[in-house]
């Protein structure tokens, strides 16, 4: 018990000074270039560690005759790369700031095959997901191919039908998103069918 205490208190130790050299810029040895705004300092060591994509990415440069001291992740912005960054040094984030950023964190994730991040996000978008956003993050789980996401917001969207379906907008969701609307059909069947057949054993 006391060893994992201990093996506990030295991973926040850890964790701590990368977040003081993640904000200092301490020793840093590359510069990450967002698509728009000022590039942040970074450490080649944590990137390559944390991903195998930009661990290949890194690579490919060090193996020319003078390697670039930059690379460039152009899918951010300034915020949103300083967000993943965040996350990369820190291995968490304020909610106000995941609130904010989790579609770019998110296909990030994936992009860069981060576990650690995809387990982050789909764990934080679940407990985010209500009615006001059930249809965004449909959406998003179709673009990640996400099976757990669109369960959940499919679950959520059908608790809520009136609010959603009266919702500002909902006509431009169904107008961009026929194939989606076909599947949240499909599902509000497949739930009065079930419960069809609930009232019936219970009769």
């Amino acid at each position: 018990m006391e060893d994992a205490k201990k093996r506990e208190e030295e991973c926040n130790k850890h964790i701590g000074l990368l977040a003081v050299a993640f904000r200092e810029g301490s020793y840093s040895d590359i510069q990450v270039k967002p698509g728009n705004g000022p590039s942040i300092p970074a450490h080649r060591f944590l990137l390559a560690t944390t991903s195998e994509v930009l661990k290949t990415m890194l690579a490919s440069d060090l193996c020319k005759s003078a390697p670039i001291d930059s690379i460039s992740l152009p899918e951010f912005n300034h915020e949103e790369l300083e967000t993943f960054l965040e996350f990369l040094y820190c291995g968490k984030l304020a909610k106000e700031k995941f609130d904010m950023h989790f579609q770019s964190l998110t296909l990030a994730a994936d992009k860069y095959v981060i576990p650690h991040l995809q387990t982050y996000c789909e764990q934080h978008i679940l407990k985010l997901l209500d009615s006001s956003n059930a249809l965004k993050i449909l959406e998003f789980s179709e673009i990640l191919s996400n099976e757990v996401l669109k369960v959940a917001s499919l679950k959520s969207i059908l608790s809520h039908t009136k609010e959603i379906y009266f919702s500002p907008g909902f006509e431009d969701f169904a107008r961009q998103n026929p194939h989606l609307m076909v599947q949240i059909a499909r599902a509000h069947s497949r739930r009065k069918r079930n419960t069809g057949q609930l009232q019936y054993n219970g009769c």
